[in-house]
């Protein structure tokens, strides 16, 4: 089985881990500040460790609950400290962005523990508790659709890395969810032996995604530590005419 290429994350003191917080969200409305709070934060939502639940209880707390008719489900949700609770708060308020990211919470600890069955579950949940076409919810979603896919993954289910390559190919994906969902598939084909689909992919980071999309290191990395990468692919010579 392929190596699990999410272990693969920034020191914890990269500077793209940060949470910034200032005044480009005190004017924006409720919509406007989640897409706001998914751009400076997407990496740590991707990448998916204990940070990610400070960076939202510090960001998505401190700006959705600052109106006082949110501040008792800012409470509810700071309450929550294991996954029943957090359950409980996601269906007590169907709808609401905290309601997904509580589910997220219980998947990737359900993960960490190699829970995967039981995580991939709570990804779906997750991924269904997403309501609204927000770009960020959405970004949530497909945040939730590809790690299902990808814990299934490493369970060995077939139909797994057909869930990865539906992210890979969805142009409405944030780069950051794409050019992982194409990380891995390219580390999955080398682990196959497969270097002409794992070239593809990588080719296809560079094509499809922005040129400093969070995964350009890693694709790097990757090519420089896979030789094969760097040799074309040999195309059969055409027959000639009548054959």
């Amino acid at each position: 089985m392929a190596e699990d290429s999410s272990k693969k994350r920034p020191p914890s003191d990269d500077d793209r881990n940060l949470v910034v917080v200032d005044e480009d969200f005190a004017n924006a409305d409720a919509e406007d500040r989640l897409w706001l709070f998914w751009e400076r934060n997407k990496n740590l939502i991707v990448r998916g460790t204990t940070a990610v639940v400070l960076a939202i209880i510090g960001a998505i707390g401190f700006h959705f609950w600052q109106e006082s008719k949110r501040a008792e489900l800012g409470q509810a949700y700071v309450a929550c400290t294991d996954a029943d609770a957090r359950r409980a708060f996601a269906a007590a308020h169907p709808g609401e962005p905290l309601a997904a990211v509580a589910l997220l919470e219980v998947a990737d600890d359900l993960r960490k523990a190699n829970k995967l069955e039981d995580a991939a579950k709570a990804y779906d949940a997750a991924g269904k508790a997403v309501v609204g076409d927000v770009k960020a919810a959405k970004a949530i979603a497909t945040r939730a659709r590809l790690y299902a896919a990808l814990t299934r993954q490493e369970l060995g289910q077939a139909d797994a890395e057909a869930g990865i390559v539906a992210v890979a190919e969805d142009n409405s994906a944030p780069d950051t969810l794409r050019g992982y969902a194409m990380y891995v598939l390219a580390n999955l084909a080398l682990a196959k032996g497969d270097s002409a689909t794992a070239a593809k992919w990588v080719n296809l980071m560079d094509k499809r995604l922005k040129p400093n999309h969070v995964w350009a290191s890693d694709k790097s990395w990757l090519v420089r530590s896979e030789p094969s990468l760097l040799t074309p692919v040999s195309v059969p010579p055409a027959l000639p005419a009548g054959k």
